[in-house]
């Protein structure tokens, strides 16, 4: 409370905080309360007297700006009648709605392999290696944590995969590690068994070292329960690699 009677007391807000939620942050050991009670109160009348790290940065933010308030009218920066004014706008903030935070899109790794045109082997550079997160990207090259097909150009070559969770999605996530530049088209695969067109490309050579091609489509109407990828193997020379194949959860899930 200020030393000059004239300024107003303190605001509903703080009191509410001091009285209710804070209750646990007032609580004091009573080792540190016997030291302080041989410590002079402080001279300045608007120290806070609680420990604030109790409160949410919302809630710190609005106790230092009356903190600062109380401040300004003690040293006469500003007036009576400015300091009620602010001490309405933080009553109002205080207790004003907050969106919560929006948590960014998910992403749902490939766990099963519901198909595949050829593997390397069964072990090594198997098609079981583009299940989960990636484990190569963002490195590149030749590498048996990946999928590769049996021969390096001999066939076209495609991949299936399916996810545990169906769900509406807005994008697919592909990660070539090797020789990127080869998949020609992407299929989203709904639970009654539709084939959604994600992406068609022209494939080539793109000169990178590896790469992660994201397919945006909107928002489906159906929940997606596998992605078919298909490679123009022929076009792109030496083992076209894929690490993983992820979806991409619509905004509003």
């Amino acid at each position: 409370m200020l030393a000059n009677s004239s300024v107003p007391p303190v605001p509903r807000y703080l009191g509410s905080v001091l009285l209710g939620g804070l209750a646990a942050a007032l609580v004091v050991l009573p080792i540190a309360a016997a030291m302080m009670a041989n410590q002079t109160a402080p001279a300045d009348p608007c120290a806070p007297a609680f420990d604030p790290s109790a409160l949410s940065t919302h809630e710190r933010g609005l106790v230092a700006r009356r903190l600062l308030a109380c401040s300004d009218v003690t040293h006469g920066r500003i007036t009576a009648g400015e300091y009620r004014l602010q001490l309405a706008t933080l009553d109002a903030a205080w207790t004003a709605p907050r969106p919560a935070p929006v948590a960014a899109p998910s992403i749902q790794w490939a766990s099963t392999v519901r198909g595949v045109s050829t593997q390397y082997t069964a072990t090594s550079w198997a098609a079981t290696k583009v299940l989960g997160a990636p484990d190569v990207f963002p490195g590149h090259g030749d590498n048996a944590n990946a999928w590769a097909s049996l021969g390096a150009d001999d066939r076209d070559e495609w991949i299936e995969v399916g996810y545990a969770q169906p769900m509406r999605v807005s994008a697919v996530e592909i990660y070539e590690t090797f020789n990127p530049g080869a998949i020609r088209a992407i299929e989203l695969i709904t639970a009654d068994g539709a084939h959604l067109a994600a992406y068609q490309g022209a494939p080539g050579a793109t000169g990178q070292t590896a790469n992660k091609l994201r397919a945006d489509v909107g928002c489906t109407a159906s929940p997606i329960v596998a992605v078919r990828v298909q490679l123009a193997s022929t076009t792109v020379p030496g083992w076209n690699e894929l690490d993983a194949i992820g979806l991409v959860a619509c905004d509003e899930q």
